[in-house]
């Protein structure tokens, strides 16, 4: 089985031993921008553009398959991971802000992890506690949620793939390496984990953990009479003067081998 999100807010369940979706849900009203599947109960996180997450039940079809949906956040939600053994999820923004849910409590995000100059667009989970995050600024940084050491922090920059923003991050199956994907060429690039542990472990070379710091301090700061960096470009929805470019799916893959 594997999951596809459409442009224009659908999400769909497809069984490879058949030609048509299992199950169909269309709840959101603008495109699907990230999915997340936790395991244990069946349910399967849905990003939006429109600035919701909404939360479903594989097993269920149209209405009836709707856990729960978050209120409006003022704010696109690109990229989802669910932490601390499935009591949070963690949603990266437009704005740089990572909105983080409390799981069963989807009405309002309860905390917030600053550090992001701009829009975060990908993340993978490393551990429970540990996220890499992928920007519009072409870095891979690495976060702690609700970390034992680093409690919720941008700790350090993993690597810097370019100028273009980062489409996805991925891990290699023996969890030595990573691997980021962007527009400039070349288009995929891979990463060793050793900078990631010397990060976590404050071994890595001051100018990555200070960038870090920098950026995190130009984020929080409502000081400085600079104007704010430029945002990734939102995008619209279709039938409203400007055409989207369709935005890539993010599937499911192999979260569903087990149902």
């Amino acid at each position: 089985l594997f999951a596809v999100g459409d442009d224009d807010g659908g999400l769909r369940i497809f069984d490879t031993r058949q030609k048509k979706a299992t199950v169909r849900w269309q709840e959101s009203e603008d495109y699907i921008s990230d999915l997340a599947f936790r395991e244990d109960t069946g349910a399967i996180c849905a990003t939006s553009g429109e600035g919701t997450l909404a939360v479903y039940d594989v097993r269920k079809a149209g209405t009836k398959g709707l856990i729960a949906m978050s209120d409006f956040q003022e704010d696109e939600l690109l990229s989802c991971c669910i932490m601390k053994g499935g009591k949070r999820v963690v949603c990266g923004s437009q704005s740089g802000v990572l909105a983080v849910f409390f799981w069963g409590d989807f009405g309002d995000q309860k905390d917030r992890i600053k550090g992001h100059p701009l829009s975060v667009d990908t993340m993978v989970k490393l551990d429970e506690e540990t996220l890499l995050t992928g920007s519009s600024d072409g870095k891979v940084r690495v976060v702690g949620v609700y970390h034992h050491e680093r409690n919720n922090s941008v700790v350090g920059i993993a690597a810097d793939h370019g100028d273009y923003p980062l489409e996805r991050l991925a891990l290699s199956p023996c969890g030595g390496l990573f691997a980021s994907v962007s527009h400039i060429q070349p288009a995929v690039k891979l990463w060793s984990m050793e900078v990631v542990e010397q990060i976590l472990a404050g071994e890595v070379p001051g100018d990555a953990q200070d960038a870090a710091a920098d950026a995190a301090a130009d984020v929080d700061s409502d000081d400085s009479d600079e104007p704010p960096p430029p945002k990734r470009p939102k995008k619209t929805k279709k039938g409203k003067g400007v055409q989207r470019k369709n935005e890539t799916q993010r599937l499911a893959t192999g979260f569903f081998n087990k149902l």
